[in-house]
Parts: structure tokens; sequence; C-alpha cells
């Protein structure tokens, strides 16, 4: 046969495979395989077939098959390629793993490693973190095995010792999986406080603040506030000129988590304080200076400061983009604020065209799913959102809802929204709305202080359900309930507080009770004026609704 049937083979066993139907699968890998060998000996596509042979065999239980496909394959790829895949390296560990060959499995992985390390551009280092997590695999399973146990033949002192712990927790966090690595940070933290030493002084408090970090993400607020003060406390008793630094460092991170659970003042402080001791002690381009504008960034938007909101992270983004660049964790999570701002703004086009560019980025860093690829993603919804597309919105809503089930559980505050997000993007369902509305209240409570920002807006949220269904006694109530939250937590002239009021005007328009809805949409009016640029279509939707109120008053008289 020829090599276009052989890769006709190819072609027609991978989508057999895609399919389901494994046996027809290999057949035709293995008469592809027969062609190109037969053809050009020792080529490359005869080590993607074997490969993909290996990948079969795994997938059936054929471990030793699998294990022996691995091996032919790797040294087809050394004679051709002059070194070894780390994909099939990683592949080969994987079953040596699921054999109990721990030797062997944390062997390949070191070797993919080591390959990684060498020839990886920084858009692909998602690749590498893949292969750390395997090492953590392996780690975690010999040390838990139990013939292992029994004869105490597992000794890991040189993979402590050398970082491993903290670089696998690391990917783990790169990947979006904050519990595993917890766990592994967690470990570290044990090995790091049983030294006595100035440095691992200082490795236990930057560990205790990445474990604050991580329990922020998921949600874990009281754990961690607890882990940045006891970082804090280790660092006020260390020398003068160490503790300066990382003391504001800490107060940024302690910082956030006020920012998450509401305390928008303290938060300020706690930002703006700490930028001063980051500019004097590590100089204004420091990466610890341009994480703490774009928090300070991010503060004023949610306190609609719009212009201190864009200024500060346009200004964290110069230093970003002039310092570590365009394919950086940091800058892209600052670009995605950006376009949060201009589509805030009304800058839509704008919005979408920053929030889309760092979409692309963040899968070349991360890979297709990321609690920040999500995140960004929902930024774009919301873009969507505001311009009255609610279809487009919706569909992007239902992509974030299921990229953030892969890492998060559906009682924590990111599936919460999730679904709030996508019902309320989908109109006609009041009734579906409200029970979702319902539950997700329960898990805001759980996680919230009963004044958070999130629960006023949920509260609008129910009350428009129940306007929709002509509830309107309590559809006013929950709007009340809101403006309170709001006044409390973001000030009267706040976005949300302009949206409550909007909502209120509908509801006593619809009520008929005409200087009630004017009252309420002259109150946006004023907010919207001065929050927004004058040609904002927030501006000209509530100067149309006014127009209504003065036509259907005319008509009723």
């Amino acid at each position: 046969e020829s090599i276009e049937a052989a890769e006709a083979h190819m072609s027609l066993a991978e989508h057999l495979w895609e399919k389901g139907d494994r046996d027809l699968a290999t057949d035709h890998f293995t008469e592809a395989h027969a062609v190109f060998h037969s053809r050009l000996g020792d080529c490359k596509e005869v080590a993607m077939i074997l490969k993909s042979l290996g990948d079969l065999n795994k997938e059936d239980g054929k471990l030793e098959a699998s294990k022996e496909l691995y091996s032919e394959a790797l040294d087809i790829e050394m004679s051709v390629f002059g070194h070894h895949r780390p994909q099939t390296l990683n592949a080969a560990g994987v079953v040596c793993l699921m054999l109990d060959d721990f030797r062997a499995a944390m062997e390949y992985h070191r070797r993919a490693l080591q390959i990684q390390k060498k020839k990886l551009a920084a858009e692909h280092k998602y690749e590498m973190f893949e292969t750390l997590v395997l090492i953590g695999n392996v780690y975690y399973s010999e040390r838990n095995n139990l013939s292992n146990i029994r004869t105490q033949g597992v000794d890991y002192k040189d993979f402590i010792e050398s970082g491993f712990l903290g670089w696998i927790a690391n990917a783990h966090d790169m990947r979006g999986e904050y519990g595993k690595a917890i766990q592994f940070y967690e470990e570290s933290l044990q090995m790091a406080t049983s030294r006595s030493s100035k440095e691992s002084k200082k490795e236990t408090a930057l560990t205790l603040n990445r474990l604050g970090s991580l329990t922020r993400e998921l949600g874990r607020y009281e754990e961690a506030m607890d882990y940045h003060k006891r970082a804090l406390s280790i660092q006020k008793n260390s020398s003068q000129s160490v503790a300066k630094a990382m003391t504001a460092e800490t107060c940024v991170l302690m910082g956030m988590v006020k920012a998450k659970t509401g305390e928008y003042s303290t938060a300020l402080n706690l930002f703006e304080d700490a930028v001063l001791t980051l500019k004097d002690a590590l100089g204004e381009k420091h990466l610890s200076v341009t994480k703490t504008l774009a928090q300070i960034g991010q503060l004023h938007f949610q306190l609609s400061s719009y212009v201190e909101a864009f200024a500060n992270l346009e200004e964290a983004e110069r230093i970003q983009l002039e310092t570590v660049g365009e394919m950086n964790r940091d800058t892209l999570e600052t670009q995605a604020l950006l376009g949060r701002v201009l589509t805030a703004t009304g800058e839509y086009d704008s919005a979408s065209t920053k929030l889309n560019s760092v979409v692309e980025k963040q899968q070349s860093l991360f890979g297709a799913n990321h609690p920040s690829i999500a995140e960004s993603n929902q930024f774009i919804a919301e873009n969507f959102l505001e311009q009255g597309m609610s279809t487009e919105a919706r569909g992007v809503y239902v992509e974030v809802y299921n990229m953030r089930k892969t890492f998060f559980t559906m009682d924590q505050i990111q599936m919460a929204e999730s679904m709030v997000d996508v019902i309320r993007a989908r109109n006609g369902r009041p009734e579906r709305a409200l029970a979702i509305y319902r539950n997700a209240m329960d898990v805001y409570r759980e996680y919230l202080p009963d004044d958070h920002v999130l629960i006023g807006r949920l509260l609008v949220y129910e009350g428009d359900a129940h306007a929709e269904l002509l509830e309107f006694p309590t559809s006013i109530e929950l709007y009340e309930k809101a403006r309170k939250i709001f006044r409390k937590s973001v000030g009267d002239c706040a976005i949300d507080s302009a949206q409550v009021a909007v909502n209120m005007g509908k509801v006593l328009l619809r009520k008929c009770d005409y200087d009630g809805a004017k009252e309420e949409f002259n109150a946006a009016l004023s907010h919207y004026n001065q929050l927004l640029p004058e040609n904002h279509p927030k501006v000209s939707s509530t100067l149309s609704l006014l127009g209504r109120v003065e036509e259907e008053e005319a008509l009723c008289v």
C-alpha cells in the first residue's frame, strides 16, 4: 500500500478512537504501522502510531503491552529526533505507576521534565505543570503504598529538600487545581516548620501566604485570613530589611481577602499603604507593585470609580508589559480587569477586543480550561449582556459554568454565581429563576456577610423575577432590601444603587405610580451622570424611561 493509504488508515483510526470503537481503531493503526515501517523504516509516523497503540492498550487495561509499545516508541523517537518526546515519557510513567513500578514511573516523568525545561517556550509551560503533577502522583502513591509502609522502603528526603513539593503545588495552582495544591503546600509547610533556620522561617511565611491565596480562591475567607496573619507574625519578627517588603506583600494578600468579603474601605487602606512601602523598598517597576496597583484598580471598579480604576489598571499594565511581558498570568489578569472597566463605561468593542485577546493568551498559558479563563469568559458574557445580547451572553455563561464544574463543587460561590448568570440571561422563566436564586442565596450566606454586594445583587434579581410574575409588593420589598445593602457596601452613588432605582422605577410605572417612578428614574440618572460618560446607553435608556412616564401619565389624565 502507498503512504497516502497509510495516512488514511491513521486518520480513520483516530476518528474511530474518538467515537469509542477501540478495536477497529487498533486494526487501522496496525495497518498504518505496517505500511509506514515497510516503506520508511523507523520514522516519526511509526513512533506516533506505537504511542497511540500504547494509549489504546492502556485504556483496555493491557498495561504490560502498553508499556512495551511505549518503550518501542521511545527507542524510535531517540533515533529519529535525537531525544524522547515528553508526552511519550509521561505516558510510559503513568503505566508504570499503574503497575506499581514507582521507580520507573518517577524516572520517566523526571526525564520528561528535564526535556521540557530545556525546550518549552513560556507559552507552553502548562505542559511542564502536567509533568510536575504526574511526579506528585508518583510521590503520593509510593509513599502511601502499603508494602512500602510495612518495609519502610520509601526515602524521599532528597526529593523533598530539593523543593519538589513546592513545585508540584505550584503546578496544581497553575492548572487551577487549588485543592490539590493546598495538599502539597500543607506538606511543604510541615517540612518548613520542622526546621529553625532563618531561611526556613522565610519559606514558612511564603508557604502560609500561598495557602492563604488558595483558600481565598476556594471562598474559605476566614481560613485565608488566618494563614496571612500567621505569615505576618513571622515576617514582623524577621530582620528589618526583609520584613518591610514582605509584610507589605502580606498586607496586600490580606486586603484581597477583605475585598472578597466586601470590606472595601479596609482593603483600600491596606492596598494604598502597601503600594507606597513596596515602591520604596522594591522600586516602582517591581511585579509586587503592579499587582497591588491592579488590586487598587479592581477595588475602584467595585466602587464604580471607573476613572480611578482605569488609571491604576493602565499603569499596572504598562509596567507589566515592560517588565514581564504579555504572556504572564498577572499581566493577563490586569488586562481582563481593564476589559471589564471598558464594558462598564460603554466601550463595548474595545472591551471585546481586549477580553478575547486575554482568553487566547490564557489558553496558551494554561491549556483549554482554567478558573482564570472562566473568569475572563464571564467578563465577555457580561459585555454581551450589557449590550442586550442575551442569547450570546447565555451561551458564554453556559461555557463558564461547564468549565468551572471541573474545578469547583456545587456548594461553592463560583458555581452559584454561574448558575445565577445563566438563568438571568434567559428571560421568560421567573419561577425557575427564583428557585436558582434561592439556592444561590443559601451558598452566598454560607460564605459572605449579610450586607455583601453579591447578596444585594441577588435580591435585585429576585425582585426582577417577582416583577415578571406581577408580584409587585414582593418585588418592591426586595429592591428596598438591596438598596440598603448597596448604601452600606458601596455607597449611594454607585452603579448598583442606580440599577436598583431603575428597576424600582419600572415596577412603580407599571403600578401607575408616576411620581414615584419619576423620583426613582431621576435618582438613577443623577448617579449615572456622575459615574458614566454622557453618551452611555444607561443614560439614554433612563432618559427614555422618564419620557415614558410623561407619556403614560398624560394618557392616564
